[in-house]
């Protein structure tokens, strides 16, 4: 087993944990080399330091331990008068640190420890100050553990292994996984070149010589025949240290709400198969995450459970929430930052057909349905405990993806704020006969009155294209018809024609007079924080001078220079730490603009937006909704969103014929849909009404926009 699949807290501390049950059992159990630094050198500190060993002890593993004498000023004084060498000191130190065990279980300990070190299995040095004036005390502590893949992780802190450092102090760590950011790996690395190098007596102000052999002798008197390997078990089991350590767990700043606990209720009566039909914002990972933990809790932790996403990001941000739920779960995809994940995969299927030893992996659709992932999962059978969680699970219903559904995973979890299949019955179908019912369906409307999301103002503002961008995009959708095919019994755009509906998309994005407009409202907010700037994939030219670059970059440094803003970009160039960091520095308020561009699209949880201007909005009804569900999530002190949404329309339409609307309709449609949705939940729905009504009245025309949303929704469902 890995160090990867232990539940390591960042900080163990006295009022919260008990260090042998939380940390050093079960970490000491899978560790092949353990490095300690411990302080003073005595019987009771080696009785202390074989709390966890045993296990160790029976597969082989090797301990280094440095520690020094205790001595006394007499001793000082003696060696500084010269009568006594310094040996003759230490190893007199030495001899009075010895004592005889109390009871059977320090037998026991003493027994191990000397069993260990005629097996070579430790190794035992002394470290002491070289000083003019005599010895001076060598008290610091390291502890490095290895694991058998290489995994290690060190702690600095307080704590010593002993008696008072278990129960009478109060005591601290915090500890440091090779596995996780630069920072811990960099921690690691250090106090591991800190122990090495003083082992090889290779640090300043600081003397390591050998074990005395007289010393390792009387040690070597507590040796019995064999070794009890069960006694760390039935000792701390007596004393209630060990006791069964979840792996899978609610953190404890969780709180699930009541549907979320009636959607688990449910999903249980329904033999652990079903779909949650929740909309963006609602908690649909959390509560799948709450129904996994149930389920493990019912099986005694024998599960293993595999979480499949759409796209490498959405695995990014699962990654970030399952591990405060689960064991560190493996990263299953191209991209992945778990070393040789296919052999860890691979290791981790075996263990559990073979021992039920859990593990959590989460993967990407393509990665699932693969060669590298499909070998293993066609192993599992019934009998196993899989858990299947698919995020946005409508991608599933399709004819690729449906044929490798795993008929053997018996528990099954469908998540999607849109499960039904547009145009495509069959394709839905085959979600609701593999995942079984909607255990809940809980749309935003009802997320807003239950206070599971914020109330919101919308204000739809309205940016026209100048007249050499209408041109350009007329031109654009001529050429357009050129590519149009028939499909399912629609005009559909053939592949040939993406390209043209790309550079329209792109022209809208970036009409050239968002940014200034976007200043313009800006001024306003100067001082304000947990400000949201979502911007196009699109170049953007600045109206000063002339200059042309990428919309977000021109929209940063506009608001840094004019404005005196603090804003971070937040992209695809960043990593999980960082966007970690971007985020927490947003919510404290370090940062007051964030200015992105795909971050709504890739489930990223940032819910101390509480204002945001979306200068490039989506013509898919399901992606701008779901933008909308993630701008409402809540956070401390947000009481309510406010959302500025910038509707791109041709022409002012002061300036509007009648004899427009044919060439204009491909633009004022999907605009007015947008609207529609947005305005009809906002708390001040008459600002999107009293757009929309002015748009087809400068038109002449009646447009039934749900209607227009309807054929939308079926066009991009389709793709």
């Amino acid at each position: 087993m890995s160090f990867r699949n232990l539940d390591i807290k960042i900080r163990y501390r006295s009022n919260e944990h008990d260090f042998p049950r939380d940390f050093f059992i079960p970490v000491l159990k899978e560790t092949a080399v353990y490095k300690r630094s411990v302080g003073y050198f005595s019987t009771s500190s080696l009785i202390d330091l074989s709390t966890g060993l045993f296990a160790m002890a029976e597969r082989g593993g090797k301990v280094q331990l440095i520690c020094s004498p205790k001595l006394s000023p007499e001793d000082i004084q003696a060696i500084d008068l010269g009568y006594k060498t310094r040996e003759e000191v230490i190893i007199g130190a030495l001899e009075v640190s010895l004592t005889s065990p109390l009871n059977f279980f320090e037998e026991e300990r003493l027994n191990l420890i000397a069993n260990m070190i005629a097996s070579g299995m430790l190794e035992m040095r002394l470290a002491f100050m070289s000083t003019d004036t005599g010895i001076n005390i060598y008290h610091e502590k390291i502890a490095v553990y290895i694991d058998s893949d290489g995994n290690r992780i060190s702690f600095t802190g307080s704590m010593n292994e002993s008696n008072n450092g278990f129960e009478e102090n109060f005591e601290s760590i915090y500890t440091f996984c090779s596995w996780k950011d630069r920072s811990q790996i960099d921690a690691v690395t250090e106090a591991e070149r800190d122990f090495d190098n003083n082992w090889i007596d290779n640090t300043k102000k600081l003397k390591i010589v050998p074990f005395p052999e007289v010393i390792i002798d009387k040690l070597l008197n507590f040796r019995k025949s064999s070794v009890d390997y069960t006694t760390d078990e039935r000792e701390y089991g007596y004393k209630s240290y060990i006791k069964k350590n979840s792996k899978f767990h609610v953190p404890d700043y969780v709180k699930m709400r009541e549907y979320q606990d009636a959607a688990n209720d449910q999903w249980f009566k329904q033999n652990c198969k079903g779909i949650y039909s929740m909309c963006t914002g609602a908690g649909k990972t959390f509560t799948s995450l709450a129904a996994m933990v149930r389920l493990a809790e019912q099986l005694n932790d024998k599960l293993a459970v595999f979480i499949v996403c759409p796209y490498i990001h959405l695995v990014s941000q699962w990654e970030e929430d399952v591990i405060e739920w689960a064991p560190i779960p493996i990263i299953a995809h191209s991209k992945s930052t778990t070393p040789r994940w296919e052999d860890r995969l691979k290791q981790a299927c075996r263990r559990f057909r073979k021992e039920s030893a859990p593990f959590v992996c989460i993967t990407t659709n393509d990665t699932f349905s693969g060669p590298k992932v499909q070998p293993y999962v066609s192993k599992f059978t019934e009998d196993d405990n899989i858990l299947f969680i698919v995020d946005e699970a409508h991608n599933f219903g399709s004819e690729t993806l449906s044929s490798i559904m795993p008929e053997q995973f018996k528990y099954r979890i469908a998540l999607s704020a849109t499960i039904e299949r547009h145009m495509d019955k069959a394709g839905t179908a085959r979600l609701f006969h593999f995942f079984g019912d909607e255990v809940i369906n809980y749309g935003l409307e009802d997320a807003i009155h239950d206070k599971a999301l914020v109330p919101y103002d919308y204000f739809p503002i309205p940016v026209y294209l100048q007249d050499d961008e209408l041109n350009t995009y007329q031109h654009l959708t001529r050429d357009l018809k050129k590519y149009l095919v028939q499909k399912n019994g629609k005009l559909r755009v053939s592949e040939a024609g993406k390209f043209i509906v790309y550079q329209r998309t792109r022209l809208l994005a970036g009409a050239r007079a968002k940014v200034a407009l976007l200043m313009e409202l800006m001024d306003n907010y100067r001082d304000k924080k947990n400000i949201l700037v979502y911007c196009g994939a699109t170049m953007a030219e600045d109206e000063d001078s002339g200059e042309e670059s990428r919309q977000i970059d021109l929209v940063t440094q506009k608001l840094r220079s004019e404005y005196s803003m603090s804003v971070q970009r937040f992209t695809a160039e960043e990593d999980l730490k960082e966007r970690q960091n971007i985020k927490e520095y947003f919510q404290d308020g370090l940062y007051q603009v964030i200015t992105a561009i795909k971050c709504l699209d890739e489930g990223v949880n940032i819910p101390g937006i509480q204002t945001a201007f979306i200068l490039s909005s989506s013509r898919n009804p399901k992606e701008f909704i779901q933008r909308r569900g993630r701008l409402l999530r809540r956070s401390e002190g947000k009481k309510k969103a406010v959302i500025y949404d910038f509707v791109t329309l041709p022409r002012d339409l002061d300036d509007v014929l009648p004899t427009n609307y044919d060439e204009d309709k491909s633009i004022i449609l999907g605009e007015l849909a947008r609207i529609n949705e947005f305005g009809k939940l906002a708390s001040n729905r008459e600002k999107a009404e009293a757009l929309m009504t002015r748009i087809m009245d400068s038109y002449g025309v009646y447009i039934d926009i749900e209607e227009e949303t309807k054929k939308a929704e079926d066009y991009y469902g389709d793709e």
